[in-house]
């Protein structure tokens, strides 16, 4: 039962963003050029989160995380390079099922 909601919920997301169009509903970027994240909200339910790392960068990493109800649902770090990820939001409505995005460096070189 648990895998078919998923590919209905893919199959869903993948329709929705072919034929309705893939506009960023709500986006934000922190930090700079060299190390930073951001976070844009597409459809209303899918969060793609991006976080950046370069060789000119003070840090020797930058992370993106994004949590609900105090749960991690995905957590990406940068070393060398750029990484991303989606995750879905719940579209239950209270706080429990509010999705956040935090971000953060590593350690400085």
């Amino acid at each position: 039962m648990k895998g078919l909601k998923k590919r209905i919920c893919a199959l869903v997301m993948a329709g929705t963003m072919m034929f309705g169009g893939a506009c960023s509903v709500y986006a934000a970027t922190f930090g700079d050029k060299n190390s930073g994240a951001s976070s844009d909200e597409y459809v209303e339910f899918v969060y793609h989160g991006t976080a950046w790392n370069y060789k000119k960068s003070s840090y020797k990493s930058t992370y993106f995380v994004y949590t609900r109800n105090g749960r991690t649902l995905m957590k990406k770090t940068a070393y060398n390079g750029k990484v991303s990820g989606n995750v879905t939001d719940d579209i239950r409505w209270g706080d429990k099922y509010t999705t956040k995005f935090k971000w953060g460096h590593g350690a400085k070189k």
